[in-house]
């Protein structure tokens, strides 16, 4: 959905009251669209980093955190969670298209409460990545064999609780959607000039493949896989590029590989697993797409594409970012990124509308 470039910053709150989340719920699908666009999930459970993790490294001993304010001030009550944007996340918005409560953050559930959720359950953690050791020069994170394993824990020691036959479990974890969204840490802690491009997407996309293969074995048949964002349209990386503001497009181009490869491996694990259904959605276009029609020049979108909301006087700084008491602008929808490398919650719900309602940019592999 694109604002026509005549209209007025200012217009923005008009279209803001346009598009709210009743848009989505409203736009289901027909019974004749394929399941993952109209089934009925029973559980939403969420993998991934910082674009979707609902508050689990709040209980995590890291320095990557976002329990504090200017974080949350536009989610539920006007109060950080956790969540690195001013609002809702994209995995929020798919469980409000799915009728499904938000995914909480299991590190942050009492086990009276793991034992009683059988609405899905978020693993995701800020920093961390496929690799294992992606992000832990930051502190401690859940790498995604780490949030596999928990995701098995939930099973052994909690739903079988709730599931008393192995029948009516395997019919739950079957009938459950399985978001992923990780992957773009291990480029930023271990991608540079001198790596081989096809060499590191190969790897990383054998270690995430192993993780879904694991899932697939716990029971998971129904995944929702996420590419990765262009990382050389960030503001943590625009910052430095000249002219200033412009995409570096070496670095976009190492990761849409890795996205190529993605979508082929998706096709090929349907093959091989029948019963199992995937839909790819592309990220990394509807992130360019948000910023303008040109990824190699300084964007004119009507949304700032080029600065974060938080800190508000943003200098590039590998060390700058939105900590506590650092300052904020005053309408956060009017930026596409809430700090520097998270969106707010305006991109992260046309990203809903994009997904859900245009069918653009989530396909079934």
């Amino acid at each position: 959905m694109v604002l026509p470039s005549s209209l007025k910053p200012c217009l923005l709150l008009i279209f803001l009251c346009i598009l709210n989340v009743s848009t989505i719920v409203n736009s289901k699908p027909s019974k004749e669209e394929p399941v993952l666009f109209g089934g009925n999930f029973q559980a939403l459970y969420v993998m991934g980093d910082s674009l979707v993790d609902s508050g689990n490294n709040n209980n995590l001993s890291t320095s990557v955190k976002s329990n504090f304010a200017p974080y949350g001030s536009d989610f539920e009550g006007g109060k950080p969670t956790g969540r690195f944007s001013n609002g809702k996340t994209i995995a929020d918005y798919i469980a409000i298209y799915y009728g499904l409560p938000l995914a909480p953050a299991y590190k942050g559930l009492s086990e009276e409460e793991k034992n009683n959720i059988t609405t899905g359950i978020n693993y995701a953690s800020a920093s961390c990545g496929v690799f294992p050791d992606t992000g832990r020069r930051l502190g401690e994170c859940l790498s995604l064999s780490v949030q596999v394993d928990l995701f098995k824990q939930t099973i052994d020691k909690n739903l079988k609780k709730n599931f008393k036959t192995k029948s009516e479990l395997s019919k739950h974890l079957a009938g459950s959607l399985f978001m992923t969204a990780i992957g773009i840490n291990d480029y930023v802690f271990y991608y540079n000039k001198t790596t081989d491009p096809d060499e590191f997407a190969n790897k990383l996309l054998h270690d995430f493949l192993m993780q879904i293969k694991r899932l697939h074995g716990l029971g998971a048949r129904k995944f929702f896989i996420n590419n990765l964002k262009p990382l050389g349209c960030y503001p943590n990386v625009i910052a430095t590029t000249v002219p200033r503001g412009s995409c570096n497009d070496n670095l976009n181009l190492a990761v849409a590989n890795y996205n190529i490869k993605l979508r082929k491996s998706l096709s090929h694990l349907k093959k091989k697993f029948s019963e199992a259904s995937f839909l790819y959605s592309d990220y990394f276009s509807f992130m360019l797409g948000l910023r303008g029609p040109s990824t190699n020049q300084v964007s004119s979108n009507l949304m700032n594409s080029t600065s974060p909301c938080c800190p508000s006087v943003y200098d590039g700084g590998r060390l700058t970012s939105c900590k506590p008491g650092s300052s904020s602008c005053k309408v956060p929808d009017t930026h596409i990124f809430f700090d520097p490398f998270h969106p707010t919650q305006l991109a992260n719900f046309m990203y809903s509308i994009a997904c859900f309602q245009q069918r653009k940019i989530c396909k079934v592999a």
